[in-house]
């Protein structure tokens, strides 16, 4: 009899072990699924409540701990802070939706940049002797609050190719704000000169008075804030007159047989509030003190003087826009 039982025990471990092998290389569960599938082992009142939960609805396998056959099969779980990664988009341009139609000839929909059309180019005049050449690039879109960053991309023609370069976005007096990326946002228009000047920057309301410390070509907007009434009514007439008589973005001459000399007060005012630093100080904070004009300078002449084609390049080479002039 011990002989039995011994040879029962012997045949259980081995049953036992090849079970849990079974188990751990998934075909015990594949298995269940595919019995389970043929010859469902239990079901639930068609009578019950919704949600409600009883022991005849459970699977016979459950108590044997295999997975729950409701429940879903999912994949390894991702660490945090990555992303599942999903189907590459096709065409590298990413312009699946794009018309056939306005695919200009020589292209094919692959080279159609994701800005394409969105960035217009809206201008452009080969240099002279007398002039300046001049490419202008324009957003505008419909009730659209972001921007997009063309620093970087190309302005190419059968000349040659100019890059947009970074501008300063908000000039301050001290002469030391860094030059940035150019994000133009809808409204936006960069102007690229073939001149050259001390820096590239995003107009505003005080830089006419740029005009009178450093050469721009072509000149600086000569418009500025006017003096408020409200500051020349302590005055004197003749000091109020004078001020009046001052340009607009213009520097008084202190040497004018005008101005009243013996009049402190008014020789101090016109001293400090007709520089870029005290327009910049009085209206920095205005709503509308950055202008939509971005100008910059390349330095370099890439429009022909006679018609052709002027191509406008993402910084990945795709297409933006053709001018032809």
């Amino acid at each position: 009899m011990s002989g039995k039982i011994l040879a029962f025990i012997l045949i259980l471990i081995v049953g036992l072990g090849i079970g849990l092998y079974l188990y751990n290389s998934g075909a015990l569960v594949k298995g269940i699924h595919s019995f389970n599938a043929l010859l469902p082992v239990s079901s639930s009142s068609s009578s019950s409540a919704a949600g409600s939960s009883t022991s005849s609805g459970k699977s016979f396998w459950s108590f044997l701990g295999a997975p729950s056959l409701s429940s879903p099969i999912v994949g390894p779980s991702i660490p945090p802070g990555e992303q599942v990664p999903s189907a590459p988009s096709s065409g590298s341009g990413g312009t699946s939706a794009i018309n056939p139609a306005d695919i200009p000839a020589g292209y094919t929909a692959a080279q159609i940049s994701p800005y394409f059309h969105k960035v217009r180019i809206t201008g452009v005049s080969a240099a002279s002797i007398y002039n300046y050449g001049t490419v202008s690039l324009s957003y505008n879109a419909y009730n659209s609050t972001g921007t997009i960053d063309v620093t970087g991309w190309m302005v190419k023609s059968k000349v040659g190719n100019e890059f947009v370069p970074q501008a300063v976005n908000l000039y301050d007096p001290t002469g030391f704000a860094p030059a940035t990326d150019i994000l133009m946002k809808s409204g936006d228009t960069v102007h690229l000169y073939s001149t050259s000047a001390p820096f590239n920057l995003r107009l505003n309301a005080c830089t006419g008075y740029m005009a009178h410390v450093a050469k721009f070509v072509p000149a600086l907007p000569n418009t500025c804030p006017s003096i408020p009434q409200s500051q020349l009514q302590d005055f004197t007439g003749q000091c109020q007159q004078f001020i009046q008589s001052v340009g607009q973005c213009q520097m008084p001459n202190m040497a004018s047989p005008q101005v009243p000399q013996a009049d402190y007060a008014c020789m101090q005012y016109l001293e400090s509030n007709f520089t870029y630093r005290s327009c910049f100080n009085q209206h920095s904070a205005d709503a509308n003190f950055l202008s939509n004009q971005i100008w910059a300078w390349t330095g370099d002449n890439i429009v022909n003087q006679y018609h052709s084609p002027v191509d406008l390049l993402d910084q990945n080479g795709l297409l933006v826009d053709i001018y032809n002039y």
